[in-house]
């Protein structure tokens, strides 16, 4: 309610501006504030409309500033903690007068920044999440809406245009691709890389699911890559007191790639296995084989659509409970991520088909 007061008081000054202001240099804007996996998601509307400017949260600037659709890029975060600041980045857009705003998170602050825009068109997002205040903000603002059953890729393409869906365009996080300089990955070996964890607990693969995994892997010509923060030593410390990790061929990039590179790296796997990460969704882009265990996650709005994604639902009573308009950050654990045998046998089943592809054409 703060956010659209502000506007009221402000809305007669800048209906007047906004009759004297210059040509768009650019004309489109998204805003999407939310992290990784859902910035990879987002990169399906940078295929649609080849050029625009972000507002975006900092950690994926390392994919923004390298990428040749992307002009100009805003960082929530270096406005977000200050009401001025706020007012500052609210008057750089209204300057930029933007002939489409596409608000992908649509919280408080983001509708607040579309209104400021007085864009001729601005397209937000109905959610099951909405409260009623941002009902309030996103007044005069277009409306697609979005339910827990609808795919958000094609959600976000409805905002550019209703007819779009996701089997038209493609997702692609960096374009173009910037080229990793880590060069030990070997072209003879089944190259396997793996998250550990995304730095929540709802998104850890328990060590018993690892180690079923690990049985099936240990058998063939490999190379496993860990991949994330230096952070996560302490997960991949665990799993050494389980497993005894010689009988693997295994080298952890914890803290070693670039974020910017990142996606370079990931595109020499042969196969990727995790949770729901942002990680998972990067190997999507590359059409990789890759693993994805659901956990808490509803996977009917969110998932990989690669041809060759296998995903493993989770067994516990209490899932789904996290949405991408409603993720907690804590939740019920328990037998989050506990495979059935029927389960093993597919995971089975699915490494080994890849490996031989692999061998096949080596």
């Amino acid at each position: 309610m703060f956010y659209f007061i502000i506007y009221l008081l402000l809305f007669p000054l800048m209906s007047l501006m906004s009759l004297f202001r210059k040509s768009a240099v650019s004309n489109n804007l998204i805003i999407q504030t939310a992290k990784i996996g859902d910035y990879v998601n987002t990169s399906i509307m940078f295929d649609a409309i080849k050029n625009t400017d972000l507002i975006i949260d900092k950690i994926n600037s390392s994919f923004a500033l390298y990428d040749t659709r992307i002009k100009d890029v805003y960082f929530i975060n270096d406005y977000k903690n200050n009401f001025f600041k706020k007012l500052t980045l609210a008057f750089i857009i209204f300057k930029n007068n933007y002939d489409n705003v596409y608000i992908v998170m649509p919280n408080s602050f983001n509708l607040f920044l579309g209104k400021m825009s007085f864009s001729k068109n601005k397209v937000t997002l109905s959610t099951y999440s909405n409260k009623w205040y941002t009902k309030i903000l996103s007044l005069g603002i277009k409306k697609i809406i979005h339910t827990i059953n609808d795919l958000t890729l094609d959600s976000y393409l409805k905002l550019i245009n209703q007819n779009y869906t996701h089997k038209e365009f493609k997702k692609i996080i960096q374009l173009p691709l910037l080229e990793s300089k880590y060069n030990l990955i070997g072209k003879n070996k089944f190259n396997i890389g793996i998250s550990l964890t995304a730095g929540n607990k709802l998104k850890t693969i328990d060590i018993k699911t690892w180690i079923k995994i690990f049985n099936i892997i240990e058998k063939l010509n490999h190379t496993i890559f860990i991949f994330g923060l230096d952070s996560e030593e302490k997960e991949l410390n665990e799993l050494k007191k389980a497993y005894n990790l010689d009988k693997l061929n295994m080298i952890s990039l914890l803290g070693k790639i670039p974020l910017e590179e990142l996606p370079s790296t990931i595109s020499k796997m042969n196969l990727y296995i995790s949770s729901d990460t942002g990680n998972s969704y990067i190997a999507d882009t590359f059409d990789i084989p890759l693993i994805n265990f659901a956990g808490p996650c509803y996977m009917k709005e969110q998932c990989p659509i690669g041809k060759n994604a296998l995903i493993i639902e989770s067994n516990s009573p209490y899932v789904p409970y996290s949405f991408i308009f409603k993720a907690p950050y804590s939740g019920n654990t328990k037998d989050l991520y506990v495979i059935t045998k029927q389960q093993e046998r597919l995971i089975e089943e699915f490494i080994i088909k890849n490996y031989k592809v692999t061998q096949f054409f080596e």
